[in-house]
């Protein structure tokens, strides 16, 4: 059966009649602290929600994890002004302790892998086993990662599972705050980087070389939530349920994101 191609059009009309949405009344403006992983799917998302709904999406991009003042954690630490978030699962675990979400809308949204890159005309790199991976990362003078989840995984399990720790410790860069693994790749700061296929897949001047192997694989969750305090709370719960719609579900797969309900009916 042929796969249908959901045109921000088509889209915008679809996601009217399933969410109901009406743009009757005064539209909101929705402030929405988010991972980097789901950037490259917004380009299509956004614009499609905010035709459809009447609302507008304000982001605020940032890594999962770290301490740079981008990253969620020292925005949510700091009490930015937001309505929901996006976040890896595992850090708004640890941030529901802070009291700044109403955890009973929280909503898995998507799962996301790691990838590995290569500045754009560089010769491409074997990836595809343990070995390859192995043998492309000790060949490199420069490795880049992020400071997100899954910048650390790779600083903290996946070289040492490797075995190369030593070897490479002294031509890593992090990359900080919210600046993506494939900008650095495309400005020359290193020849091969790692970090959420749908980060890599949508930033130009970078050839995607494909995921980590499963055996040294990371899979990370996101998961959507409302914040305790927004003035928006159900337009922001309209947004959740968007995202979790069949029409969001294609767009955040061809930006390299695994939709949690699509991936489960395929089991």
């Amino acid at each position: 059966m042929k796969k249908t191609k959901f045109t921000p059009l088509l889209m915008t009309t679809s996601l009217v009649g399933l969410l109901g949405f009406s743009q009757l009344g005064a539209a909101a403006e929705l402030k929405v602290i988010a991972s980097g992983a789901l950037k490259g799917a917004m380009q299509h998302l956004q614009p499609a929600y905010e035709k459809a709904s009447g609302n507008t999406l304000i982001f605020s991009w940032g890594p999962s994890m770290g301490t740079s003042p981008e990253s969620i954690p020292e925005r949510i630490k700091h009490q930015e002004p937001m309505d929901l978030a996006i976040m890896a699962d595992e850090t708004l675990e640890r941030l529901s302790k802070t009291g700044a979400f109403d955890m009973a809308t929280r909503r898995e949204i998507a799962d996301s892998r790691i990838g590995v890159g290569v500045p754009h005309g560089k010769p491409t790199r074997d990836v595809s086993s343990v070995a390859a991976l192995k043998s492309a990362l000790l060949n490199a003078d420069k490795i880049a990662y992020s400071q997100g989840a899954s910048g650390v995984y790779i600083r903290a399990e996946l070289f040492e599972r490797l075995g190369i720790s030593e070897q490479v410790k002294d031509k890593t860069v992090e990359i900080p705050g919210k600046e993506l693994v494939g900008t650095a790749l495309a400005r020359g700061d290193a020849d091969i980087g790692m970090q959420q296929i749908s980060e890599l897949k949508v930033t130009p001047g970078v050839d995607y070389l494909g995921p980590l192997p499963e055996e040294v694989q990371k899979v990370s969750r996101f998961c959507a939530t409302v914040a305790r305090h927004s003035e928006n709370a159900e337009e922001a719960r309209q947004f959740i349920a968007f995202l979790n719609s069949p029409q969001a579900h294609q767009l955040l797969e061809e930006s390299g994101l695994e939709p949690i309900v699509a991936q489960e009916g395929k089991q």
